[in-house]
């Protein structure tokens, strides 16, 4: 006869395991994994998703509708009515032996299949082009947990793509990795849309659609020559612009607002996908000189426009957000920091130059001071309108960050606190791919095109700098989980028993690099890496030794030392592994030393300029000599210039 004792301890075993689920007890067994009845798409394709990675953890999984959930199951639900979960919110429990996994929207279901998968199954995808699938046992899950995101808004910017199969493997990763916001060109999205809508859909993910692309709804080549006065004035009494509409013409704005109604109109016909449209100035810090537009302030009259198309859309039932964007274009500071008294806008808060060696919370430059300053002044306004703000940010743009790309984790990590703290809604990381980044720069400065010779050349370091950087984001845009940890879990997807080694290389990439963004501004409007180029603010021109002082070499010489001396130091942790490196553990130690290479090359280039300014030649050619070799190396853009002028020193050292 047992005991009274044994048959509680007895019936706790049994509530124990009823509270808990380990999926590796069902390995030989397989799963159910049951719906409700009639699953939205989402939920369907969440369903796929469970079974087809669990597949190729060695794990059999089958699906019904309408199946409860029984002992070795895993079971989606839709919170439905339940008011106490948020939208965006999921929660993981154990149930009577099975795996539930519950969403305040369908959205949310799919996060939370993909969190399990990471968190109890151990597959990850920390860049598109890896997924990690870990052999080790699975963890048990007891109890429950409630996941809640730090933005309802968290989303990925891309400015262009050279393939449709960029942007669809964007939205892949960022549906696996928990961001709900995908923001395209209307350029990008015209190209590609029939194949990206449906991608979109079956995520229920959030399209915004927009940019600088005011052109596509308002052509100066068909409007100009009929009507001038709806373009921007330069100055008071100067010619009309082009490339920049005037906000306070009623005429023109009804044409820009005609024109973007319709567009909108036939784009919510093909689907439901689109919710925000954000509309902004052209790329250029022109204003209109006009009157109307100087009494009333650039921030005034462009917001201006914005509003009455709001109010378009609700007059025609047309369920999009309209947004505006507050920037510096080009370092007009008036963009960013004058804030209208009102508005019924949603904010998005761009600040283009800064020093991302630093915090947004404890800038150390003037200039990222005077950006804190102008984002707490639109925090505080949109409290005050009732409004919602997201903050942009540069952590995956090439043309900001440039070949030489620093991993921010540390700086993403406080910046994404800082802007909880002050009452984002949302945060949104802007691509430009390496690949447009080179045509910017050769292309759309230097006049050189970009040819399938080319391909190649010095290094796209995406995989290995771009996409861990964007891991973070994605980690840290949601609640519940320290910027460490993400950055462990990082590391240990991507480089394995090489976790340490690899890390401490980031770090020190990103101490030698981080700080490298700070010339974006210093040498307006080019960067550190253009080392032939130099400009006015307005022209761009090639180098000349009889026009420069010296100043822009010198800088470049003193960084490119500092930052050697972080990478080239022995680094603390030993790659005792006997394992064969992982393909991404390679790319990183192929980018680790790229960049050396880089610096020394950039070094030598402008070691070279300055003992050209000083005429001293035979110096000049011994240091774009071995420039040249560093560029060689390496495939670098940088080469045609060290030859072309390594062959003007040899021939006036000859003189």
């Amino acid at each position: 006869m047992r005991t009274v004792p044994s048959l509680i301890f007895k019936e706790m075993i049994l509530l124990k395991k009823e509270k808990s689920f380990c999926l590796a007890d069902y390995r030989e067994s397989g799963l159910l994994l049951s719906l409700p009845s009639s699953p939205h798409e989402t939920l369907r394709f969440a369903a796929d998703e469970l079974k087809m990675h669990l597949a190729l953890a060695g794990y059999r999984c089958s699906a019904e509708e309408e199946r409860a959930a029984e002992n070795g199951g895993l079971a989606l639900r839709f919170a439905g009515s339940r008011n106490d979960m948020g939208e965006e919110e999921f929660e993981l429990a154990a149930e009577n032996g099975c795996m539930v996994i519950v969403g305040g929207s369908p959205r949310a279901v799919l996060y939370g299949a993909y969190r399990f998968l990471e968190e109890h199954a151990g597959i990850a995808w920390p860049t598109p082009e890896h997924r990690s699938v870990p052999m080790d046992k699975p963890a048990t899950i007891t109890g429950s947990r409630r996941f809640k995101p730090s933005f309802p808004r968290r989303g990925i910017v891309l400015e262009s793509a050279e393939t449709s199969e960029y942007a669809l493997a964007l939205i892949d990763w960022s549906a696996k990795n928990g961001l709900n916001d995908l923001f395209f060109t209307i350029e990008l999205w015209e190209r590609d849309a029939e194949q990206l809508r449906p991608e979109l859909a079956k995520r229920q993910l959030r399209l915004t659609l927009g940019g600088h692309n005011l052109d596509r709804f308002f052509p100066a080549a068909e409007l100009y020559s009929e009507h001038p006065e709806w373009f921007a004035l330069a100055g008071e009494e100067g010619v009309r612009m082009t490339d920049q509409p005037c906000y306070s013409c009623e005429a023109g704005v009804k044409v820009m607002i005609g024109n973007i109604v319709s567009f909108v109109e036939r784009e919510l016909e093909k689907g439901v996908v689109l919710r925000t449209l954000s509309l902004w100035p052209n790329d250029n810090k022109r204003v209109c000189g006009c009157t109307a537009c100087r009494e009333a302030g650039f921030i005034a009259t462009y917001t201006g426009f914005l509003d009455r198309l709001r109010q378009a859309f609700e007059t025609n039932g047309i369920e999009v957000n309209v947004e505006h964007i507050a920037y510096n274009a080009q370092l007009e500071w008036r963009m960013l920091e004058d804030v209208p008294a009102s508005s019924e806008l949603d904010t998005l808060i761009a600040c283009w130059g800064r020093n991302y060696r630093d915090s947004f919370e404890a800038p150390t430059l003037p200039r990222d001071a005077r950006f804190k300053a102008a984002v707490d002044r639109w925090a505080e306004a949109c409290g005050t309108f009732g409004t919602a703000w997201t903050a942009f940010e540069y952590y995956s743009d090439y043309w900001m960050l440039t070949s030489l790309f620093p991993p921010l984790f540390r700086t993403i990590g406080e910046d994404m606190a800082y802007f909880r703290r002050i009452g984002a809604t949302g945060v949104m990381s802007l691509i430009v791919p390496y690949g447009k980044s080179v045509r910017i720069i050769r292309e759309e400065i230097e006049g050189q095109a970009v040819n399938a010779a080319d391909a190649g050349r010095e290094m796209d370091s995406e995989r290995a700098a771009m996409w861990p950087n964007l891991y973070v984001f994605a980690r840290m845009s949601w609640g519940g989980e320290e910027m460490g940890t993400a950055i462990d879990r990082l590391c240990r997807h991507l480089y394995g028993s090489r976790a340490e080694i690899c890390r401490e290389k980031l770090e020190r990439l990103s101490d030698a690099l981080s700080g490298l963004t700070a010339y974006n501004t210093e040498f307006f409007k080019l960067r550190f890496t253009d080392t032939w180029l130099r400009t006015d603010g307005e022209a761009v021109f090639g180098w000349q030794p009889a026009a420069d002082d010296g100043a822009v070499p010198r800088a470049r010489i003193a960084e490119c030392r500092r930052a050697l001396a972080i990478l080239e130091a022995p680094l603390a942790a030993a790659d005792t592994s006997a394992i064969e490196p992982s393909a991404d553990t390679a790319e990183l130690t192929r980018y680790y030393n790229f960049v050396s290479t880089k610096l020394r090359s950039i070094l030598s280039q402008s070691l070279g300029q300055l003992c050209a300014i000083e005429q001293r030649w035979e110096e000049a050619a011994t240091h774009w000599r071995e420039a040249l070799e560093r560029e060689s190396e390496i495939d670098g853009w940088d080469r045609e210039n060290c030859t072309k002028w390594l062959q003007a020193a040899m021939s006036h050292a000859r003189e």
